[in-house]
């Protein structure tokens, strides 16, 4: 599996003009010393793109899901029914505690023709906005289909796809950062995607007791996500004490010191 398996080193991964990643740990995981259960994943060589949300109890959850995904992956699903099959048979498999929800998207091209299988569960989100006049594409909605606790989900979404998209993937954490920053999704469309993660870290580090969850948020942009060549990174679902490091070595202030240009 040629993924780089990220857990304290770095908490945001940026490729200008490409892709954008940032992990946070919620304020209560800080103070009571859980680990961080969000987990995002992002897969170059199969094109699938995921955030994933667990439990404060088991945060490994969200990893292990995103991990199972993209290790079953020896061939690449076509349709949406292959896709269903697939995903349906890793949630069948996990253990009832280990709940977590999934936002999933992953890219087929095929000639002139991108389209896009989307898998959705839970209370994380997925949008896809166009770059030039800023208009909503694609949105999921909540449900309660979290691997773990369902068996399966209920349909795969296939959409098709043009140039100048941004994708925004994140978890329901960042929904907090949204309502105590007055962020508006449509002023991350268009500024550098570098400038849009420094932006959210700056705003999270000013807050003062406002309380969030995890964050988990990733951004790519169509079609430069195509001129990625590197190996996918999958990060989040710290444990205990993975986080405790964490927090022994930065404050939420440091952030920036933990971002890694690709």
């Amino acid at each position: 599996m040629s993924i780089i398996e990220l857990h304290n080193d770095v908490r945001a991964v940026i490729d200008e003009g490409a892709f954008a990643m940032v992990l946070i740990t919620g304020t209560d995981k800080v103070r009571s010393g859980y680990g961080n259960g969000d987990s995002i994943l992002v897969d170059f060589d199969h094109r699938v793109f995921a955030v994933a949300d667990a439990t404060e109890r088991f945060p490994h959850a969200s990893r292990l899901l995103l991990s199972n995904i993209v290790s079953g992956l020896q061939t690449i699903p076509q349709s949406s029914d292959e896709w269903l099959h697939y995903l349906n048979g890793i949630y069948a498999s996990q253990e009832y505690h280990l709940k977590s929800t999934l936002s999933l998207i992953a890219l087929q091209k095929q000639e002139s023709v991108l389209r896009a299988f989307i898998a959705h569960g839970g209370d994380s989100s997925l949008q896809i906005y166009n770059r030039q006049n800023k208009s909503l594409v694609y949105k999921t909605s909540v449900n309660m289909n979290f691997a773990g606790r369902s068996k399966h989900i209920d349909s795969i979404d296939c959409i098709p796809l043009q140039d100048q998209l941004r994708v925004i993937l994140y978890s329901d954490g960042f929904q907090d950062i949204i309502k105590h920053c007055s962020i508006v999704m449509e002023d991350l469309l268009h500024v550098p995607l570098i400038e849009a993660i420094t932006h959210i870290i700056d705003k999270v580090g000013n807050l003062d007791r406002e309380e969030y969850d995890d964050i988990s948020l990733l951004l790519f942009d169509i079609p430069e996500i195509y001129t990625v060549n590197t190996k996918g990174i999958l990060m989040g679902g710290t444990t205990r004490l993975q986080e405790q490091k964490v927090k022994e070595s930065i404050s939420i202030h440091d952030y920036n010191s933990l971002i890694r240009i690709m």
